[in-house]
Parts: structure tokens; C-alpha cells; sequence
């Protein structure tokens, strides 16, 4: 049996033990836990959304939210449960977000119409 490569090693760490080593410091991890739970949180999102443009801004803002928050991941829930909330939750607040953008337009138009 071959050794395991570095990289082959680190992709075989549990995402619990990726979550301690960023938080130790090892930020580069960091990646191997986007990779593995981009295609789970891309769908997530863009079945909110319904826009792809509107997806990735929304993935690459919770992965930040996520990687800035690392340390508050108590895990008593899968990372990927965690990460996931964090990323409906930015889904949510850009929907409503543009649904507001959208009525105070539209009111603005029917305004416009009126007078």
C-alpha cells in the first residue's frame, strides 16, 4: 500500500477536524471544506434565488461569513448543516432584500403613471 500524499491526507480529514486546523490557523484548509459542500450550498441558494449571478454573490458571501465565524462552529450540528444555514440565510436576506428594491420601484412607477 502507498503512503498517502499531503493533499490526499488532508482531503480525508473529517470536516471537524479541517474546522479545528483553519481555526488553529491553517486557513489554506479552508478550501477543502468549499470544495466538498460547494454543490449542497449552491443549490440551496439558487432555489431561493432563482438566479445564478444572484447564487454565486450570495455562496461567496456566506463562505466568507462562515470562514470569519469559524470559531463560533460549536459543533452540535454537522459543519455542513452550520454552513448551509448560514448560506440560506443570506439567500433569504438578498430575496427580501430585492423584493423591497423591487415594491419601492414599482411604486415608484405607479406614481409616475399616475400624475
Amino acid at each position: 500500500m502507498e503512503p498517502l500524499t499531503a493533499a490526499a491526507a488532508r482531503e480525508q480529514l473529517s470536516d471537524e477536524e479541517v474546522v479545528l486546523r483553519v481555526v488553529a490557523g491553517d486557513a489554506a484548509l479552508f478550501e477543502i471544506l468549499m470544495r466538498r459542500h460547494n454543490q449542497r450550498i449552491y443549490r440551496a441558494v439558487r432555489a431561493i434565488l432563482r438566479d445564478d449571478d444572484d447564487a454565486e454573490d450570495v455562496m461567496q458571501q456566506a463562505y466568507l461569513n462562515a470562514f470569519q465565524h469559524l470559531g463560533q462552529f460549536a459543533g452540535d450540528s454537522q459543519f455542513a448543516t452550520w454552513l448551509t444555514r448560514i448560506a440560506v440565510n443570506e439567500a433569504l436576506a438578498r430575496r427580501r432584500k430585492r423584493a423591497r428594491f423591487i415594491g419601492e420601484g414599482e411604486d415608484d412607477v405607479t406614481i409616475s403613471l399616475v400624475e
